[in-house]
């Protein structure tokens, strides 16, 4: 995404935006630790169920690089993720996966969204902070892994991508709501000037782009 906002200057400590960004960027890999893990529990075979676990492991890896990271810029990583706890729980008491496919479609749409809205906020950081957070971000195998499993089954069954475009639909709707609320609740996040719109807009495009990978009607 082109920001529309300025770059943020360096100072001897890190401002509250540069500690709510890393702070997030950081939550989010928690979350995805235990998504994972959970996922691997509902896996239909032992080989995705030890691929997800591997992930999860990856997921506590990339936390704990963005804790040094963090430590360098001078920005306590527990205390500035600890605002974020919870963030998704409502979302996820909406959103309880019937099946297989469903859980992985919806992991798969969410972490990329939280993906996409973690970098759009580091866009308005300064190099190198930018560039080490949207590389953490992107780091995640989730992005090739989810496709190569749910791109055969639903370009086979007509009906299994009728239900899993109103579930995708659903998933985007319902994260992008909550990620526009996170900027209300959490207003260092914004505290640059980030334009909604432009963040919107940087999900709402990263949400086609998924959706259309999978073969799912936008």
């Amino acid at each position: 995404m082109t920001s529309s906002v300025p770059s943020e200057g360096r100072s001897a400590s890190p401002s509250p935006h540069t500690a709510a960004v890393i702070g997030l960027a950081a939550y989010t890999r928690t979350i995805a630790c235990t998504r994972y893990a959970k996922d691997a529990d509902k896996a239909p075979s032992m080989d995705l169920r030890a691929e997800l676990l591997h992930m999860s492991a990856e997921a506590v890896a990339s936390f704990d690089h963005l804790r040094e990271l963090a430590t360098g810029t001078g920005v306590d990583v527990l205390a500035a993720a600890q605002p974020f706890v919870g963030t998704l729980e409502d979302f996820d008491e909406r959103l309880r996966p019937l099946d297989w496919y469903e859980r992985l479609t919806k992991t798969y749409l969410t972490f990329g969204l939280m993906r996409d809205f973690v970098v759009a906020l580091a866009a308005t950081l300064e190099a190198p902070l930018r560039d080490q957070l949207t590389e953490e971000m992107s780091a995640d195998r989730l992005a090739a892994f989810a496709p190569a499993q749910l791109v055969p089954g639903i370009a086979e069954d007509t009906q299994l991508a009728a239900r899993l475009g109103l579930w995708g639909r659903r998933v985007v709707g319902e994260e992008i709501g909550t990620m526009k609320r996170l900027l209300i609740s959490a207003p260092d996040l914004a505290s640059t000037g980030a334009d909604a719109d432009a963040l919107h807009e940087a999900l709402s495009q990263g949400a086609t782009t998924r959706m259309r990978e999978l073969g799912l009607r936008v």
